[in-house]
């Protein structure tokens, strides 16, 4: 795996070009970076690019990551050509990103106001746990064990947890190809939850 950091002076972001199964050669990082340059038409606010480079047989994978001061766009491509996947990849981000530009605008010119969330990580314990079912035990079964084991709170870290609007949590969920997202209503200020369902639309979960 080889990494590839770079700042650009007209706007002073990182990118940073890795690759899995291959090496990151001067004319790829410099196809890359020409595309990246491109990019700068369309936002100023850009604060970090990750371009993931992956080769296996005849994949040829890359995705990109691209974060900007409120947001973040995701984007994949795979094709049996490396140059062929790159180009797709960007144009993909191309796409969004004209897309969404007059929204993206606006709600840089808006600013974002963020309340701090905490999140608990959990996992399951791997020691033995007292109480457990005395049949598990005694048949020192521990697959079934595991299966009963309760998860634990391993670290706590806080989030972020913006404000936004209806669109604005539909435009981040565009961009970023999350699966959900957990964001203060502005129409109603109050918690929701943004998810992604398998045809592509949205729902909205509002928290009683």
């Amino acid at each position: 795996m080889t990494d590839s950091s770079k700042k650009f002076d007209q706007q002073e972001y990182t990118v940073n070009i890795i690759g899995k199964h291959i090496e990151v050669t001067k004319p790829i990082r410099d196809y890359v970076e020409e595309k990246i340059s491109k990019i700068e038409s369309l936002s100023t606010h850009i604060i970090d690019v990750r371009v993931n480079l992956d080769v296996q047989k005849l994949n040829h994978t890359v995705d990109i990551i691209m974060k900007f001061s409120h947001f973040k766009v995701n984007v994949h491509a795979i094709t049996e050509n490396l140059y062929t996947s790159i180009d797709k990849a960007f144009e993909r981000l191309y796409t969004k990103l004209r897309k969404w530009k007059s929204r993206i605008q606006d709600h840089h010119a808006k600013g974002v106001s963020v309340t701090e969330m905490e999140i608990n990580v959990f996992e399951h314990a791997q020691h033995e746990i007292e109480e457990i079912n005395q049949e598990i035990i005694d048949a020192n079964n521990e697959s079934l064990k595991e299966d009963y084991v309760l998860p634990k709170v391993i670290k706590k870290k806080k989030r972020s947890l913006k404000n936004l609007t209806m669109d604005e949590a539909v435009m981040k969920m565009e961009l970023s190809n999350d699966h959900f997202m957990i964001y203060r209503s502005e129409e109603e200020q109050a918690l929701r939850v943004i998810y992604r369902r398998r045809d592509g639309s949205y729902g909205v979960v509002s928290p009683a």
